[in-house]
């Protein structure tokens, strides 16, 4: 079977990188509605097994675990709630040493106090650093983000970002609200509950989105069709949310295919290896992974997912700090994979999905098929504050393991294959779903490779 609804709603479009988006023309976050994009310290939230830290983070901050993420650019308090109240100023002073000790290069104080003095937002401090992975969470944003890490919220079941300066839709998660409102991938979301979404910042809409179960929320939909712009309202009723991080299936000819949706969730790493474990079971033969329109996560998860496919003590990636010192990440031990690995990507797997792929890419373990994927080399650390809320601060960047820098460039895919467009896909036939020509061309590489190792 070489179509799959679950695959197509997240496919379908060709997104300018989510998180990365249109390698810096999107801006993703967790749509509020989909499931978060950064980890938190592990002392409030068990995400992996594993505490993986810099020497320099681990000296100074023990709370602060190592995440790579993909983020929204920081918000002012017109757009959201993000900065304390004036007058806050211990708060600000804390945030600014944080700045000053960790963040991955040196920071001008002085322009940092002048911001911070002007409106008495951190928010608009941290704009200072044209930065946009580095951001202020107040308490309620904060809480959010650790909710939404369980993999379980109330609310309408669809990823957003911030493309062209435009709160869009990434894409719907299946059998959800959002889902069977008929959204789309790349539809633009113009309005909620009335009010304009332009500037808004990408949390605040999230949490407009969300809300109680049984409660409802107008959106006002913005959508390209057969070479033409419509708007729409569309009302949502929102529901309880469970997000799969981890789904399998055999496909045809003892081809197993895993898609893993995001690099969080406390049970991610057990997931995959028990999907990897059933598809053994079942005679697997080669293995499709399929990292499309993942937004990263968990630094140490990528690490355990990419170990699972390289060989013990093989470098999975660099990670360079402030000072310029370099701390590799090595493969650990464990049972392998060992069937051919054609690995699929798109323009919205960035952080964690491109450390994978990096690694499997470099080790020649893997053949990487797809679209250059979002390009995001950099690694956020979240210091909780004083006062309840947090800070994302970049504090590292990081090399592919074969020792390439991927910011803004993106891992290019060894077979380039974009997916057909949803109107000429239609064209085709009209009672068929559209093909996914990437996985399809994944499905032809691993018969191949399963052929060529009957031959040797």
């Amino acid at each position: 079977m070489r179509r799959y609804a679950r695959a197509i709603c997240g496919l379908l479009a060709v997104l300018a990188v989510i998180a990365a988006l249109g390698l810096c023309g999107w801006l993703h976050a967790p749509a509020g509605c989909a499931g978060p994009l950064v980890d938190i310290p592990a002392g409030n939230f068990a995400q992996t097994q594993t505490q993986t830290q810099t020497q320099t983070q681990t000296q100074t901050q023990a709370q602060a675990q190592t995440l790579t993420q993909t983020q929204t650019r920081p918000a002012s308090p017109a757009e959201s709630s993000a900065g304390p109240a004036e007058g806050d100023d211990l708060v600000a002073l804390e945030v600014i040493n944080l700045l000053k000790n960790m963040y991955v290069s040196e920071v001008d104080v002085g322009a940092l106090l002048e911001a911070y003095g002007e409106k008495h937002s951190i928010a608009d401090m941290l704009a200072v650093l044209n930065d946009p992975y580095t951001r202020y969470m107040d308490p309620a944003q904060y809480q959010t983000m650790q909710d939404d890490m369980r993999g379980t919220f109330d609310g309408i079941g669809i990823t957003v970002g911030i493309r062209d300066g435009q709160l869009t839709i990434v894409a719907p998660l299946k059998g959800t609200p959002g889902d069977r409102a008929g959204l789309r991938s790349m539809d633009r979301i113009k309005f909620i509950d009335g009010k304009s979404t332009r500037d808004m910042a990408l949390e605040y809409a999230v949490s407009l989105m969300k809300g109680k179960k049984g409660t409802e929320v107008m959106l006002g939909i913005e959508r390209d069709e057969d070479g033409k712009t419509r708007f729409f309202e569309v009302k949502i009723i929102r529901d309880t949310i469970r997000v799969p991080h981890v789904v399998s299936e055999m496909l045809e000819d003892g081809i197993g295919y895993v898609q893993i949706s995001s690099f969080f969730g406390d049970d991610t790493m057990d997931a995959l290896n028990r999907e990897l474990d059933v598809l053994a079971r079942q005679q697997m033969r080669g293995l499709i992974l399929d990292l499309r329109y993942n937004p990263g996560g968990s630094f140490p998860l990528a690490i355990q997912v990419a170990s699972r496919f390289l060989p013990a003590g093989a470098p999975v990636v660099h990670v360079v700090g402030r000072d310029g010192r370099r701390v590799t990440y090595y493969s650990g031990r464990g049972p392998k994979v060992t069937v051919p690995v054609v690995v699929l990507v798109n323009e919205a797997s960035a952080s964690a999905s491109e450390i994978v792929a990096g690694a499997l890419q470099d080790m020649r373990v893997a053949t990487i098929v797809g679209v250059t994927t979002f390009g995001k080399g950099l690694v956020q650390t979240i210091y909780p504050l004083s006062d309840g809320a947090a800070v994302s601060i970049t504090t590292s960047r990081y090399l592919t393991a074969g020792g390439h820098s991927i910011d803004k460039k993106g891992i290019v895919p060894d077979v380039v294959v974009g997916l057909t467009k949803p109107g000429d896909a239609q064209k085709e036939s009209p009672q068929e779903a559209p093909r996914d020509v990437q996985l399809d061309r994944a499905i032809e590489i691993l018969k191949a490779k399963i052929q060529g190792r009957k031959a040797a």
